[in-house]
């Protein structure tokens, strides 16, 4: 079975863009200041919060980062 992956930019100050594995629920953000931090066992529901927020830098602050274990990638 193959990965489902979505990619979106980011229009943010400080997010170049995510992208979503919908088969094992990573979310991947990349930062414009070069960081790649993948974030594990996120639900679809905030991918699509994510998606639709108005302000993606404070949906990520509020929902995503310290909520969910993470590694850098880069």
């Amino acid at each position: 079975m193959s990965n489902i992956i979505e990619t979106v930019l980011v229009d943010s100050d400080c997010i170049y863009h995510a992208q979503y594995n919908n088969t094992d629920n990573h979310l991947t953000l990349t930062f414009k200041n070069g960081g790649i931090y993948e974030y594990r066992g996120v639900p679809s529901f905030y991918w699509h919060g994510l998606f639709n927020a108005s302000s993606k830098g404070r949906f990520i602050n509020k929902y995503i980062i310290r909520q969910w274990q993470y590694k850098k990638v880069a």
